[in-house]
């Protein structure tokens, strides 16, 4: 009862933005700066994701970078927008939730991802939404079971005789030492299950919401409270019958990836959940990618391109790595794009532009790009490379991408034909 009288201040920055300024008795700093450590190690970073200033008369700045997703310090909810969509439209936890839907399903029900279009409902309240949605209509099937060995004894056999340990046996003959199969739930799935409703019942806004993400963790505190590895989580995949959880299984992954915590220090409580932002945005250009490419029958991959080979003296072959290569029927290489996690300008940087270059020569593309997020809707702009060596020339597109636009009905659509008209072009 206490906890649903509880208000939380709702603070929102954008990422690389403008930085806020905080009273510092709002925050517990320490859990702050404690938890911004344990999200830079988990998310590779390569250096703090919150930045913290000091002013006078107990103030500070608070900036983030690299990170995308919502943190509750205390009171004080704490949203990031990634650099991609605009955190002064209402509506961006949507978009983000729709992206993070694509990048890890890419099937999810189109009902589930629109019930807040168009509205500013928080990230967890929008995960928990769905979570709660996929568990009850999959968990009326039941929760799927595997069978775990159990080595074990006992005055009768089970299963089978366990060889290994006949000293066991010869010195104790009326106990059998054996080997069996059983039938559990306690799976990697209700593992995840449970972990991800106690994580979104501690961070979600609404008491209703939060008190039936509690009953299902408690109806599942048979199971171990400890969520399976990531890798093992990956690996999770449900039959037929059980396809239900699906969207459930996502959002705990989902959240898994995100670096979910949650701690208590003294008065104030953290707990939120961050994303890498320029992983997110990397992936779902690689799947507007896929989308737009299978619209012209071909296929796009990702893989390492070898370009120089020794000839003469020590040192290693050059290699370069684009993030999405055009590949027709036959496997032949057509185009390469790439993901460019910053906003573009009048011209890209060198060192973006030898990159792709270089990825097109060796596969010999004639059309290359550099995917770039835009705050609008913005017309591509094309140079053409001729080559003073006597080859053909190359296309660079400078190609850019309003996510926003994934806030429109048909949004989606747009974004995919706009990277097929770029592939189409002549």
């Amino acid at each position: 009862m206490v906890g649903s009288l509880i208000t939380y201040n709702r603070v929102r920055l954008q990422e690389y933005g403008e930085p806020i300024v905080l009273r510092t008795e709002d925050i517990n700093l320490n859990t702050l700066k404690e938890a911004s450590n344990r999200w830079r190690k988990i998310l590779g970073l390569s250096s703090e994701p919150f930045k913290i200033d000091y002013l006078e008369n107990g103030q500070i700045k608070l900036r983030a970078e690299a990170i995308t997703g919502v943190i509750r310090v205390g009171n004080t909810d704490i949203e990031i927008a990634p650099k991609f969509l605009d955190a002064t439209e209402g509506n961006w936890q949507s978009i983000l939730w729709r992206i993070l839907m694509v990048v890890e399903g890419g099937h999810i029900d189109n009902n589930l991802t629109s019930a807040h279009h168009g509205s500013a409902v928080a990230i967890p309240d929008l995960l928990a939404e769905m979570f709660l949605a996929s568990y009850a209509i999959g968990a009326a099937r039941g929760l799927p079971r595997s069978y775990l060995t159990e080595q074990n004894q006992g005055t009768f056999l089970k299963g089978s005789f366990d060889l290994s340990r006949m000293s066991e046996w010869e010195s104790r003959p009326w106990l059998i030492p054996y080997i069996a199969d059983f039938l559990t739930d306690n799976t990697s799935l209700t593992r995840l299950l449970r972990w991800a409703a106690n994580c979104l019942s501690m961070t979600v806004k609404l008491p209703s919401r939060a008190r039936a993400l509690r009953e299902i963790a408690a109806s599942l505190s048979h199971v171990d409270k400890r969520p399976p590895h990531l890798i093992e989580a990956q690996r999770i995949q449900l039959g037929p019958q059980h396809q239900g959880l699906e969207p459930a299984r996502i959002v705990g992954l989902l959240l898994l990836e995100g670096a979910g915590v949650y701690h208590a220090n003294g008065k104030h409580t953290l707990s939120g959940f961050l994303w890498n932002s320029d992983t997110i945005y990397e992936n779902f250009i690689f799947w507007l990618c896929q989308r737009a490419a299978s619209q012209h029958g071909m296929k796009v991959t990702k893989n390492v391109v070898k370009f120089g080979q020794i000839i003469n003296g020590e040192g290693s072959e050059l290699r370069t790595t684009p993030d999405v290569v055009f590949r027709d029927e036959n496997g032949i290489p057509i185009a390469v794009a790439d993901a460019k996690y910053k906003l573009f300008g009048s011209r890209p940087k060198s060192s973006d532009i030898y990159q792709v270059f270089t990825a097109g020569h060796a596969l010999g593309c004639h059309k290359v790009s550099l995917v770039y997020p835009s705050p609008n809707n913005r017309e591509n702009t094309v140079w053409l490379i001729p080559s003073a060596l006597g080859g053909e020339y190359v296309e660079l597109t400078a190609l850019p991408i309003n996510l926003m636009n994934l806030s429109m009905p048909d949004g989606q659509k747009a974004l995919i034909d706009s990277v097929s008209s770029w592939l189409s072009r002549k």
